[in-house]
């Protein structure tokens, strides 16, 4: 049975044959209804003796005979590099212009409102590819997926997985297709560009059944740049909000929770904060090989005889330069020598002192902040350390060094520690806190003080002071709110400041 039969059965024959070729006038004008003029460049220069195809955008290829096409209308640019089609038929259409490696669609329709399409300058352009997986039915073996207006289609591998390549640059519509029925599965329109691979994603099965208390998402979803290239096994993690998870219908302490792989198998996994008060959670997921992130993952809840499951180390085994990497972030280090944090892009962000009520620091950090950078004295630091040389010996005098970790408030219930190093002399408090317009300032802050030798400070959620009726709103309050982390100093002259960092959280905590 050819593949596009139960598509094309229903129009007329004529609509596929062909029907004629370009001529050689060049022009870009047309004088008789439904007609076309477009003029094809390469390199700049008018691309003469281009083949061109036009064929309904709606075709698929017929997986049976894709050498056989009969195109609507086929031929070459003129000498001058223009295509020229009088006496066009009605409908929508898509031209294909290649010419080796170098390739351009583009669109159009005609009807009794439209009956003329004119473009004077279109450029041919190294060819794309196309990737991406297709929403298996349960039954399937596999899937065909098809570039709609040209003849390329591919048969996906078992896991519904396909690469198109070749592919003329422009926008196009790839469709997806059952291999027994040869009923849709779904379609997703691409952009596709000259010598690149765009990632379609997912092209959903709308057939699938979803239960009522469940979400299917693709585990790529969960995997950012900043964890590539991504080492196996692994530890992803699922973040839930009211806006993806509905808490209400859950256990207090979320045991209901179920999460299944594309063949419906248990994907084991430990809760790592659960607060409905605030309706946030976090999920860490075990995930032993990429084969495994490959079709879509579904979370279901809501099963009221479900009993608890075991728990999971999911960090079982993995080196610890893995687990550091997803259970850390380093907020200063001072390793660029520059005025920027120790975070990636986007959260790169300049940081800054200033001195406050009257406090002053030293002439040399007025004029240039990096110029207190300096070597660091000790090999358990990096090349470099900041030394803040100050004055605030007075009360309410203090001087801050701070930064933006993120543009957004987040919940970072999670956290485990806050770690920095640190000596001088006089007091200093490490405050996390809320800087977003138009929203009240809260601040969690833990206080200590300095001495000559090189202190590691570590910080607990625990430890943070508690609120007070002034200016500071403790863990609880302050924990999904925060976007700056910043270093009171006071009541001395100096502090060496070194290696901040974040621990149980991540960069997607803070993205």
């Amino acid at each position: 049975m050819k593949f596009c039969y139960k598509l094309l059965c229903f129009l007329p024959l004529g609509l596929i044959a062909s029907c004629g070729v370009g001529n050689e006038s060049a022009g870009n004008t047309t004088e008789i209804e439904n007609a076309i003029a477009i003029r094809l460049f390469d390199s700049g220069t008018p691309a003469a003796k281009v083949h061109y195809q036009v064929l309904p955008s709606w075709y698929v290829a017929d997986t049976a005979e894709t050498s056989l096409v009969s195109y609507t209308y086929e031929g070459s640019t003129d000498t001058n590099g223009w295509v020229h089609i009088d006496g066009h038929k009605d409908g929508s259409y898509t031209i294909n212009f290649s010419k080796g490696d170098s390739a351009i669609v583009l669109q159009y329709t005609l009807n009794n409102l439209n009956h003329e399409y004119t473009i004077d300058s279109i450029s041919l352009d190294a060819k794309g590819s196309v990737k991406g997986l297709v929403d298996l039915p349960d039954s399937a073996e596999y899937a065909w997926v098809a570039v709609q207006g040209t003849s390329t289609i591919v048969k996906t591998d078992s896991l519904g997985q396909f690469n198109l390549e070749s592919i003329p640059s422009g926008n196009l519509t790839v469709s997806a297709w059952e291999s027994t029925e040869h009923a849709s599965i779904g379609q997703t329109s691409v952009d596709v560009l000259a010598n690149d691979t765009l990632d379609v994603g997912l092209i959903e099965n709308p057939n699938k059944v979803v239960p009522e208390n469940a979400i299917r998402f693709m585990p790529s979803e969960l995997i950012s740049d900043w964890m590539r290239p991504l080492n196996f096994p692994t530890v992803l993690v699922l973040r839930l909000t009211e806006e993806n998870f509905d808490f209400s219908k859950a256990e207090e302490d979320g045991s209901d929770i179920r999460l299944y792989d594309g063949k419906g198998n248990l994907i084991p996994f430990e809760i790592d904060g659960w607060d409905t008060s605030i309706n946030s959670a976090t999920l860490n997921i075990r995930v032993e090989s990429a084969a495994d992130t490959v079709r879509p993952w579904m979370l279901m809840w809501g099963d009221k005889k479900a009993e608890k499951l075991e728990d999971v180390d999911v960090w079982e085994g993995l080196s610890d330069s893995l687990v550091s990497a997803l259970n850390s972030v380093t907020i200063f280090d001072f390793e660029e020598g520059s005025q920027y944090n120790a975070l990636p892009s986007p959260l790169h962000y300049v940081w800054y002192i200033q001195p406050h009520d009257s406090a002053t620091i030293s002439e040399a950090l007025q004029k240039d902040l990096t110029s207190g950078i300096e070597e660091a004295d000790s090999s358990i630091f990096g090349k470099n350390v900041l030394h803040v040389q100050y004055q605030a010996n007075k009360l309410g005098r203090y001087v801050v060094l701070g930064t933006r970790i993120a543009n957004h408030k987040h919940d970072l219930s999670r956290l485990d520690s806050v770690e920095v190093w640190v000596k001088g002399s006089g007091d200093f408090e490490v405050v996390l806190e809320t800087v977003v317009e138009s929203d009240t300032n809260y601040k969690t802050t833990y206080k200590s003080a300095v001495n000559e030798e090189w202190t590691r400070v570590s910080i607990k959620p625990s430890d943070f002071t508690s609120p007070d009726t002034k200016s500071y709103h403790g863990w609880d309050v302050t924990r999904n709110k925060i976007t700056r982390f910043t270093i009171f100093m006071y009541n001395g002259t100096d502090l060496w400041i070194d290696n901040a960092k974040m621990y149980g959280i991540n960069l997607d905590d803070l993205l």
